[in-house]
């Protein structure tokens, strides 16, 4: 017989137990659904009806495990090694950034804009692409278009490669800085530059849980104090010379420089600059129609 401790209601306390005070309940009990799906099969409503079956004592060892690296801040979904992006699997780990549901939005938003031109041939551009998430959801979309993505990280273009040939969608990757575009050589027009770039300032890092700080890869997210902007000023200068006429430039963008972005864009000769919110109220996304470039 299995030890009373491998039971789902015990083993599910023993979790609340250890992580309360470093999560928010709900996030724990995320946290069980999910390695309760990866580790058993077993659906939400599975765990509810049988919080009294014991769990074999192979998986509680995994389960096990699993809390140790929650404890120590891992996230879950370097854990198990993938996560979900608008219905699509992606594999992450500690070299790329985990996709966040506020950048769902910024897809979702990008195909609104383009829902009646889902069978032409759009040039699109993703810039900073991390896992590939963006790309390999627009691509899924827009199935006809040649997309590109650019990342400075060889470790990141390898993630978003696999992703890119799991999901069997074809994208040309390059490996350069954006902040060095006289390295890129010649580049063809986009009908949509789309960039989701480092914006947290470094102030702001002590506001943010150590699953991020200490275990996602801090140049996808941080930037400096003393120029906020940096990436912004150089994907809108290069959006502004690479865009067709009425190309569109969308950014996923910090809060507090909202008003800051936008002007900038302005500045290129971008025009209809929208701000858009996010699901949580929070300014998040830029929007804009390059209508008379102009290189400052």
């Amino acid at each position: 017989m299995e030890p009373k401790g491998n039971l789902v209601k015990y083993l599910i306390q023993g979790y609340r137990d250890k992580l309360s005070g470093i999560y928010p309940d709900q996030e724990i009990r995320q946290f069980v659904y999910l390695l309760f799906e990866e580790y058993l099969g077993w659906s939400k409503t599975r765990i509810h009806l049988s919080y009294d079956a014991e769990i074999p004592g192979h998986f509680v060892i995994l389960f096990d495990r699993a809390l140790e690296e929650l404890y120590a801040g891992n996230p879950v979904q370097y854990i198990l090694g993938k996560c979900w992006f608008n219905g699509t699997l992606l594999k992450v780990d500690a070299r790329v950034l985990i996709p966040r549901p506020e950048t769902e939005e910024l897809c979702t938003m990008i195909k609104a804009d383009h829902s009646g031109v889902t069978s032409h041939k759009l040039a699109i551009l993703d810039i900073g692409t991390g896992s590939g998430c963006i790309a390999i959801d627009l691509k899924k979309y827009f199935h006809q278009s040649e997309v590109t993505a650019v990342d400075i990280s060889r470790e990141a273009l390898e993630v978003a490669g696999e992703n890119a040939l799991t999901n069997h969608c074809e994208i040309s990757f390059i490996r350069a800085d954006i902040l060095e575009q006289q390295d890129w050589g010649a580049q063809k027009k986009y009908s949509i530059v789309v960039s989701n770039p480092p914006y947290v300032t470094e102030s702001e890092k002590k506001l943010m849980h150590r699953n991020v700080t200490e275990f996602e890869p801090s140049r996808s997210l941080f930037v400096a104090d003393g120029d906020p902007l940096l990436f912004y000023k150089a994907i809108s200068r290069f959006a502004a010379a690479h865009l067709v006429l009425n190309g569109r430039l969308y950014f996923e963008i910090n809060e507090l420089f909202s008003m800051e972005v936008s002007d900038l864009v302005r500045s290129y000769g971008f025009e209809d600059v929208r701000v858009v919110h996010d699901f949580n109220g929070k300014t998040r996304f830029i929007s804009a129609v390059l209508k008379i470039p102009v290189l400052p």
